[in-house]
């Protein structure tokens, strides 16, 4: 099937309206189970603590979405592209994401 991505999702966004007036939530699926083929979520929430560059701690509860990447294509960066779009339409500095044993932060795009 291909590497897996896991993604953190501030859950408290979830049910909000996008800019287009579908729930964030809905949005998600619909991306992920058209683009990539499916998806799965955790059934519990995840919580974390982290610290920015100024030193300021941060708290978080998320919901973390799963994805297989098909070896050799393009998906990992379109998925790059939807969480950028989605971070910045979530009013999020940026989305955390594991691939392949290592860690990302996706930062919002630029409108």
């Amino acid at each position: 099937m291909g590497s897996v991505v896991a993604m953190l999702l501030p859950i408290e966004k979830l049910k909000q309206p996008s800019p287009r007036g579908i729930p964030f939530e809905k949005e998600i699926h619909e991306f992920l189970s058209t683009t990539l083929n499916g998806y799965t979520v955790a059934s519990g929430n995840i919580s974390g603590h982290w610290k920015d560059n100024t030193g300021h701690d941060h708290y978080g509860e998320h919901r973390q979405y799963q994805v297989a990447l098909p070896p050799s294509s393009t998906a990992r960066e379109t998925l790059e592209i939807f969480l950028g779009t989605l971070a910045r339409e979530m009013g999020e500095v940026c989305i955390y994401m594991e691939y392949a044993g290592e860690a990302f932060l996706i930062y919002a795009a630029d409108q």
